[in-house]
């Protein structure tokens, strides 16, 4: 936790009530528990620090904290824990010399402001309306066995699926199968892995639809 906040510059220098790695174990806590509100988690967990008159931490002060550590001692734990992960756990899961991942998009649900709106977008409809809510989409690469996500991009909602599948590829370790949904099956991401020269292995659903796959390819 040090590390990562130390990485990117966002150790606290004064003692505050809520600490910068304070903060990075509550974003943590708000992704487990994500039933309960900001306060219940600080409570809960004992993330704050006392006080000789026994003030409570605001809502506001809590907002202010995540704002302050921003995204990158997150990004930077994410990256490290799950390199680590992954190398403890890996030669466990091989499946005759390979290892098994799988490759699929997902769309998360947003905070409703015009930063977001105007950053990530959101999906339009048929009558012009769009979602009561903006959303990212994104990508993961995920080991099959443990469930433990290797890497992953998010970004805006108008953003191609099949563009951060190709910003993972670099992910995909030699000696591998890789399960993708048949919307990643197309030419340009295969020979992509050819010209990487790695042994790879990529699989689809889409090989269930033969008439499709050789559409897709030809």
């Amino acid at each position: 936790m040090q590390n990562a906040l130390e990485f990117s510059g966002k150790v606290s220098l004064r003692q505050r009530r809520l600490p910068a790695e304070q903060v990075v174990w509550l974003v943590i806590g708000l992704a487990i528990y994500r039933s309960k509100s900001v306060k219940e988690i600080v409570d809960s967990l004992d993330l704050a620090f006392a006080t000789e008159d026994g003030r409570c931490i605001t809502s506001s002060a809590t907002t202010q904290a995540r704002q302050r550590i921003g995204a990158e001692p997150l990004q930077w734990l994410f990256e490290h824990s799950s390199r680590h992960w992954v190398k403890e756990d890996e030669q466990s899961y091989l499946f005759q010399g390979l290892h098994l991942l799988a490759m699929d998009g997902t769309t998360l649900r947003l905070a409703d402001s015009a930063e977001n709106r105007e950053h990530f977008g959101a999906q339009s409809y048929a009558n012009d309306t769009v979602s009561s809510y903006p959303q990212a989409k994104g990508v993961t690469l995920m080991m099959v066995a443990t469930q433990l996500v290797r890497d992953a991009r998010f970004g805006s909602y108008k953003t191609s699926e099949i563009n951060f599948a190709h910003e993972l590829l670099p992910s995909i370790p030699d000696d591998s199968l890789t399960v993708v949904d048949r919307g990643y099956l197309s030419a340009e991401l295969l020979m992509h892995l050819v010209r990487e020269g790695r042994n790879r292995v990529v699989k689809t659903v889409a090989q269930r639809y033969p008439e499709r796959s050789t559409k897709r390819l030809t």
